[in-house]
């Protein structure tokens, strides 16, 4: 991340002690600042959960469409695996084969 041509505004947090003191440690020892290390982390905690988000709406899209393994299913053939009587894995409830999304 790259702050110096970008816009950026104010935000306060609170830290605990040790948070702070191992963030300025961090800070030293990696030649950032401060400020730099906790804006990246917050730039790429937004980003993963904003990922997951969208990965749990696509989820439940699919759901909705009538893709999906049930519960019991998925839970039976995970308890097969390694048990020498391994079942073949679920289908989906629509009957259709669908491949792993690229």
């Amino acid at each position: 991340m790259c702050m110096a041509n970008t816009r950026s505004t104010t935000v306060s947090i609170r830290l605990t002690p040790d948070t702070k003191r191992q963030l300025y440690r961090l800070a030293k020892s990696t030649g950032r600042s401060a400020n730099y290390l906790v804006a990246d982390a917050i730039q790429i905690y937004v980003q993963e959960q904003q990922r997951q988000l969208e990965s749990i709406r696509r989820g439940f899209a699919e759901m909705e469409a009538g893709h999906y393994i049930p519960h019991e299913a998925m839970k039976v053939w995970l308890l097969s695996l390694g048990s020498g009587h391994e079942l073949p894995a679920p289908k989906c409830v629509c009957g259709e084969s669908h491949d792993e999304p690229s």
